[in-house]
C-alpha cells in the first residue's frame, strides 16, 4: 500500500511540473502626473534708474569744464557717458551705478557717479562719469553700459521667476497659473513689465500670491493635471 501511494504522489508532481506556469495579469495603471517645479507671483520694489552706454577713459587725460560738478576723491579710471538731458536731471553726484563690459563676461563692476556736465553739449547729451574700481582688464576705450540710480519715488511691481514664462512677443506673453485646489495648470496671456532683480514684471492678468508652474511649459497643456513642486 505504501508503495502504490509514493507512485500515485511522484505521478502528480510530474503532472504538476509539465504544466505551463500561469502567467501574472498585468495591472492597469492611471498615467503618472508629470513632476512641475511651482513659484507664487510676488510682488517686488523697483527703484528708478537711468541707464546708458560709454567708454572707459583715465581723468588725468581729460580736463574738467568750468562750473562742472566733480566728487572729490574720484578715482582715476572712470566711465564717461553722454546722457540725454532729461536723464541727466534725474542723476546726482553720488549716486550709486552698476556696469558690465564684455571683457567682464557676466561680472558687474559697482561705481558712484563722480562728475555732472554743467551744460549739454550741441547734441542736447550731458556728460556724465562713474568712478571704477582698480581692475587689471579695464582698458582706455572699452565699451561698457551703466544703470544709475535716479531721482524719483519707487514702484511696487508684481514679478514672476523667468522660466514661468514663455511665448514671449513683445511685451505679451505667457505662463501657466496652477490650480492648488485641483493640482491642474491652466494657460494664461500675460502683459510683461520691467525686468527686475527678482523676476519679470507682470501688469495684467496675474495676482499676487497665483502659483504658476517654472518647469515643463514645453510638454504641458492647457487643464492637465500635475504633481505640483514648491519650493525648495
Amino acid at each position: 500500500m505504501t508503495r502504490r501511494w509514493a507512485v500515485l504522489a511522484l505521478g502528480l508532481a510530474l503532472a504538476a511540473c509539465s504544466k505551463p506556469a500561469s502567467q501574472p495579469v498585468a495591472a492597469r495603471q492611471a498615467p503618472q502626473e508629470p513632476s512641475v517645479r511651482i513659484a507664487q507671483a510676488g510682488s517686488t520694489i523697483v527703484v528708478p534708474t537711468v541707464t546708458g552706454k560709454g567708454t572707459v577713459a583715465l581723468r588725468e587725460r581729460q580736463p574738467v569744464s568750468p562750473g562742472t560738478r566733480v566728487r572729490a576723491g574720484a578715482a582715476s579710471h572712470y566711465l564717461r557717458l553722454a546722457l540725454p538731458a532729461a536723464d541727466a536731471a534725474r542723476v546726482t553726484l553720488g549716486a550709486n551705478a552698476k556696469m558690465t563690459f564684455a571683457a567682464f563676461r557676466e561680472d558687474i563692476v559697482v561705481g558712484r557717479v563722480i562728475a555732472i556736465a554743467a551744460h549739454p553739449d550741441p547734441a542736447g547729451a550731458v556728460a556724465v562719469e562713474i568712478a571704477l574700481p582698480d581692475d587689471a582688464r579695464l582698458k582706455v576705450g572699452q565699451a561698457g553700459t551703466a544703470s544709475i540710480i535716479a531721482s524719483g519715488t519707487s514702484t511696487r511691481l508684481l514679478a514672476v521667476p523667468p522660466s514661468a514664462v514663455f511665448a514671449r512677443q513683445g511685451t505679451m506673453a505667457q505662463v501657466y497659473v496652477v490650480d492648488l485646489a485641483t493640482s491642474r495648470v491652466h494657460l494664461r496671456r500675460i502683459t510683461l513689465g520691467d525686468e527686475t532683480p527678482a523676476g519679470i514684471g507682470v501688469l495684467s492678468e496675474l495676482a499676487l500670491g497665483e502659483w504658476v508652474a517654472l518647469s515643463r511649459a514645453d510638454t504641458l497643456k492647457d487643464g492637465m493635471k500635475i504633481a505640483p513642486i514648491g519650493p525648495q
